[in-house]
């Protein structure tokens, strides 16, 4: 119901006076009638997306998943957090392809997600097992890391053979593990530790050559001295002396923490050569690797 106030002029002039004549009534703002206009609720913007994206890769209907979540990465009004957690879905898509040629997208939206929320638990940890993925699957066997026997691209000749010589050498050394018996554990740690650091050197004096071959030497490096420091860490033989027994534990314990220092600083090294074509697969074996040697040494509290 509209009120109009009428303004009536001279109401105490003669009754023959003319009146004069109301002004036009203002215009009613529709705010109140529309409640709605001018307001934008998540409905307006990427949240709808977003949820489309979750229900259809839980129904597995992943191409209708890919083009939801790339709607809220390209919405230029989504919010922050819901901007990285698309680029994560979609790096997961990524990886359950399955295809070589998809590991290059999974590391660029692994990058967007973390890039958009440095501070995000959930998005930190998803991002570091994504990557854990990514090394895993380049590699083969149970040795960590890009492939053995994996060619270096524009590795002169002579150095690439260094370089496959100490492969094979670590492939060998890999296959070594102490044996769990009175008469022989002494001795089969000492050649396990012995063995390591031969191949060690190898890799060392490969890496004197720089640029690509010294990034994937020094992350060998700290592959072997993570592995050894994994391998002491067994049961000892249930016939020694408890006394002996907790002596020989403190030993090997103090011994793995002391090479998973070291593999910590060849993992260090491999990431401190300026970032370069074609290493990026051994710096984020290096990333990964480095991650979980220091997870191990923080809950021994070193």
């Amino acid at each position: 119901m509209k009120l109009v106030l009428v303004l009536v002029l001279g109401a105490c002039a003669d009754d023959n006076a003319p009146r004069a004549t109301p002004p036009p009534a203002p215009a009613t703002s529709r705010v109140a009638a529309d409640p709605a206009q001018g307001v934008t609720t998540e409905l307006d913007g990427a949240a709808p997306a977003f949820g489309e994206g979750v229900l259809a890769e839980l129904a597995g209907d992943e191409p209708a998943a890919r083009a939801a979540f790339e709607r809220v990465l390209a919405a230029p009004d989504a919010p922050v957090a819901l901007a990285a957690r698309a680029a994560l879905h979609l790096a997961q898509i990524e990886s359950r392809a399955g295809v070589s040629s998809s590991r290059r997208h999974v590391l660029d939206f692994v990058a967007r997600a973390a890039a958009l929320a440095p501070s995000d638990v959930a998005i930190a940890e998803g991002v570091a097992q994504l990557q854990a993925d990514v090394v895993a699957a380049s590699g083969a066997g149970d040795i960590s890391g890009p492939a053995v026997g994996k060619p270096l691209p524009g590795v002169e000749p002579k150095v690439a053979e260094e370089f496959a010589a100490a492969e094979r050498a670590l492939v060998a050394v890999h296959r070594i593990h102490p044996r769990p018996f009175i008469e022989a554990l002494s001795t089969s740690i000492r050649f396990k530790e012995d063995a390591t650091e031969e191949v060690v050197a190898k890799y060392r004096a490969v890496a004197e050559h720089g640029g690509l071959v010294q990034v994937a030497a020094d992350y060998r490096a700290g592959s072997l001295y993570h592995d050894l420091a994994l391998g002491l860490l067994f049961e000892l033989p249930p016939e020694l002396d408890p006394s002996v027994a907790a002596a020989l534990r403190r030993t090997l314990r103090a011994s793995s923490l002391a090479y998973l220092k070291k593999a910590v600083e060849q993992y260090r090294a491999c990431l401190a050569t300026p970032a370069i074509p074609d290493a990026e697969l051994w710096r984020l074996a290096a990333e990964t690797d480095l991650r979980n040697a220091r997870d191990v040494l923080g809950e021994a509290g070193q």
